[in-house]
């Protein structure tokens, strides 16, 4: 008994001791500049769950509503590994071939789309062009692509679908939020279900996942924290607009505009908390609490693509490199109007490291921040 006292006392004690060092890295990230961030959020976990979680600063500055690890951060394109496990999902009931051309699901795609795979579109070798500067122009008919209404999948992929492609199919890695917007319409036709009705059933419910959601605009969501811009950002999004009438800042910030992210669920339009986000990377850890399999974590996490200039190589939405002390890591980071977010898995540690802030540009490295808090709980 006394053994078992004296090592729960030395378990609470590192518990202790690591949390404090952990507050300490996070202080220094939620501080460092350029731009500070109005909040931030983190958290660790393992695959039994949330080792820690603290959160940092104001989720609605016009409220002073104080940050709190409840709150829902927008993911960005940390929406894509999300996508890419439920693809799995769907690859291990049948539903999907990865290699199978997307025409075998949507016929009725222009010519130069029909022989490409899910799997090039998911690791980003599809040809499908990224955004352009025409889609953020605010005095386009329509207005920019983020603040429209889009009632059919017809209209999404309107925004797209007939521009040549940046390369061949299967030819070169070019990122691409709309090869995942493409990849999540032929998983609606694959599943038969609307794609966030389905990413309910693939990853929310059976991951535990109660705060995964879209960022809906006009939705009422509890806890979601307001995002906000800086002046690099606000004459960025608002460069057509003479520099008189573009939003005044109040202390070093404005409100991001209404942004409805329809055209882009799948890559950039999700919400959650880092410490539902740490869970569910976590979860993707062999172990007896995983909840993929071991041929869904061989087909996520093995690399598809070789390096590039731009990026590490790829599994399926993963990337997957080493950090500096050579610890292999599954990873990605998102930047979107009103959020930063990271996601990093450490394999071999059994750790899963999640970050979110309301600002776009804050912080600017994800992975440095994951690699400190990894050795706080190594």
């Amino acid at each position: 008994m006394t053994s078992n006292s004296a090592t729960i006392r030395l378990d609470m004690l590192k518990s202790s001791e690591q949390a404090g060092a952990a507050d300490v890295v996070a202080r220094e990230i939620f501080e460092a500049g350029p731009a500070r961030a109005p909040a931030l959020s983190l958290a660790v976990a393992r695959s039994d769950g949330v080792v820690w979680a603290e959160a940092y600063g104001k989720s609605n500055l016009e409220f002073d509503v104080p940050a709190t690890t409840d709150h829902l951060f927008r993911l960005g394109s940390v929406s894509k590994p999300v996508t890419t496990v439920a693809a799995a999902k769907l690859v291990t009931s049948g539903l999907l071939d990865l290699e199978a051309p997307i025409s075998t699901w949507l016929p009725e795609l222009p010519d130069h789309h029909k022989t490409t795979t899910m799997k090039q579109l998911l690791t980003h070798q599809s040809g499908v062009r990224h955004y352009l500067a025409k889609d953020f122009d605010i005095t386009a008919p329509g207005g920019a692509i983020y603040s429209r209404s889009y009632a059919t999948n017809e209209e999404v992929m309107a925004l797209f679908i007939e521009d040549p492609l940046v390369a061949p199919p299967g030819t070169s890695v070019s990122y691409s939020s709309y090869g995942y917007t493409l990849a999540s319409i032929v998983m609606e036709a694959a599943a038969g279900l609307p794609f966030l009705e389905l990413i309910q059933r693939e990853i929310a419910q059976p991951f535990a996942l109660p705060s995964l959601t879209e960022d809906a605009p006009l939705t009422i969501l509890p806890l979601r924290a307001n995002g906000y811009m800086v002046e690099f950002e606000r004459n960025m999004f608002f460069d057509q607009l003479a520099v008189e009438a573009r939003p005044k800042l109040s202390d070093g910030y404005i409100n991001i505009p209404s942004n409805n992210p329809a055209f882009c669920w799948a890559g950039a339009g999700l919400l959650m908390t880092p410490s539902d986000a740490a869970r569910f990377g976590a979860a993707l850890l062999a172990s007896p609490n995983a909840r993929i399999s071991e041929a869904e974590r061989t087909l996520l996490f093995t690399p598809l693509t070789k390096a590039t200039n731009n990026s590490p190589p790829l599994g399926l939405g993963w990337r997957i490199d080493t950090d500096k002390a050579g610890r292999l890591r599954w990873h990605h980071a998102g930047a979107t109007a009103g959020g930063r977010f990271g996601l990093v898995i450490y394999p071999a540690l059994g750790l899963s490291i999640a970050l979110g802030s309301n600002l776009m540009v804050s912080p600017g490295d994800v992975l440095g921040p994951a690699s400190r808090l990894a050795d706080v709980f190594t």
